[in-house]
């Protein structure tokens, strides 16, 4: 971490193991739940399409990847957070792609960094696909809603931290130091 006295760090996150451990059911509905209006509303084809199983994989790819630049876009416009100290990578332990940054900001613009993910790259997939009866992009959208469940941890854990606290963006967990002035 950059020069910052520890004993003005307040930690505010869990292990990303236990996220993985504790989310696995709210994971599952989180990707089921999506699914239930385009279900109802256009049924269901388990017919085998090569052309739109290889859309739905590339969807899901792109998705992941718009997931992770709109952390970084909602800390960049919300939270004042330079696009040079943001950082992208892959923690294998986890299969979990990151978003990360050590630049101080607001806790409201972290948590808006945090949330925005969920309804650019889950619900609004999941809207249009719905609407527009385009099952492969209802179900990357409903993988990406799924894959927020460490993003809803973050703002959980994050719950009581006030909005006007300065936040460092945990380096390893899912959560962030709050800075004790």
């Amino acid at each position: 971490m950059q020069n910052y006295d520890p004993a003005r760090l307040r930690d505010i996150s869990v292990p990303l193991t236990e996220i993985v451990a504790r989310g696995l059911v709210l994971s599952l509905a989180l990707m089921i739940v999506p699914l239930i209006p385009h279900i109802l509303l256009h049924g269901f084809d388990f017919s085998y399409h090569p052309d739109l199983y290889l859309l739905f994989v590339v969807a899901i790819v792109v998705l992941i990847v718009a997931h992770e630049a709109t952390h970084a876009l909602g800390w960049m416009l919300f939270a004042g957070v330079p696009l040079r100290s943001i950082r992208f990578g892959f923690a294998v332990r986890t299969l979990s792609p990151y978003a990360h940054t050590q630049e101080p900001m607001p806790a409201s613009g972290y948590r808006i960094g945090a949330a925005l993910p969920l309804f650019v790259t889950g619900l609004l997939p999941v809207l249009i696909g719905t609407f527009a009866n385009i099952g492969w992009l209802t179900g990357a959208g409903a993988m990406l809603v799924s894959g927020a469940v460490g993003d809803l941890f973050v703002l959980w854990v994050i719950r009581r931290v006030p909005a006007d606290a300065r936040v460092i963006d945990h380096p390893k967990n899912a959560g962030c130091y709050v800075l004790e002035e």
